[in-house]
């Protein structure tokens, strides 16, 4: 047996088809309401915030089945405070309810302003993972259904 690389086509042909078959092996029935069946079909959407032609905030978004997923999410120190976040935030929450998701969630630290940011959007934490980020420090996982 050894490890190859596998292109994206192909991991969603052969992950469809497993997720399928699993699926109904353990719940009887079809997968294809399950957000694993679709996790290889997610999309990827990005947003900036713009001021004076400059770009000082940007957002990603992933779209999966029913749930959406903030990515990478940075505002210019500058111009932090300013409402260029909360703009962002409410762009990913909106695109998130048009592809029908159901629920938003984000990773954060515990420690930075951006925990308490998402806190104050109606965000809560699910889960803390210690030690995570470099083997020192905490991840929040925080949601908020839509």
């Amino acid at each position: 047996m050894e490890v190859k690389t596998l292109s994206k086509v192909c991991y969603n042909r052969f992950a469809n088809r497993e997720f399928e078959q699993f699926f109904k092996d353990v719940f009887g029935k079809s997968g294809h309401d399950h957000y694993l069946t679709f996790c290889t079909k997610e999309k990827t959407v990005r947003f900036r915030a713009v001021e004076k032609g400059k770009t000082i905030g940007a957002v990603s978004l992933r779209i999966g089945r029913n749930v959406a997923r903030i990515g990478a999410f940075v505002v210019t120190k500058s111009r932090r405070g300013a409402g260029a976040g909360s703009m962002l935030l409410e762009k990913c929450e909106t695109v998130a309810k048009k592809n029908k998701c159901k629920k938003i969630w984000v990773q954060t630290f515990p420690s930075i302003k951006a925990y308490g940011f998402y806190r104050k959007k109606g965000y809560v934490e699910e889960a803390r993972l210690e030690k995570h980020w470099a083997g020192k420090h905490p991840i929040s996982l925080m949601s908020k259904f839509l």
